[in-house]
Order: structure tokens, then C-alpha cells, then sequence
């Protein structure tokens, strides 16, 4: 997938976290810009790219999916 894929669909997934209504839909939000920053982590390190000032995923181990 190509790289501005990956950005255009984590920072949609932080659009929609940061503009869920209830409980239930910003932990959904949550778990997919997590899912996302993990998924640019991954294709950046298969490519041999660093992964400084890229989206991070900060979910606890226990979070992901």
C-alpha cells in the first residue's frame, strides 16, 4: 500500500476519534488509528525507513487487536 494510503487513512481514523459521540465509537476510533500508526510502523520497517516523527501507536499491549 502506498505510503500517503497509510497517512490518509490514519489521519481519518484520528478525524473520526476526535469527533466520536459516544463511549463506544471513539474506542472504536481509538483501535483504528492505533491499528493504522501500527500498520505505517510495519510498512516502514519492511521498507528500511526510520520511524521518527511518524504516528506511533499508543495503545497498551493489552488494547491491540
Amino acid at each position: 500500500m502506498p505510503m500517503n494510503k497509510f497517512l490518509f487513512d490514519h489521519q481519518l481514523a484520528a478525524m473520526k476519534a476526535d469527533r466520536s459521540g459516544s463511549a463506544e465509537e471513539r474506542v472504536a476510533a481509538a483501535d483504528m488509528v492505533g491499528g493504522r500508526a501500527k500498520q505505517l510502523a510495519e510498512w516502514r520497517k519492511a521498507n528500511g525507513l526510520s520511524d521518527r516523527g511518524w504516528p506511533t501507536d499508543e495503545r497498551t499491549p493489552s488494547e491491540e487487536q
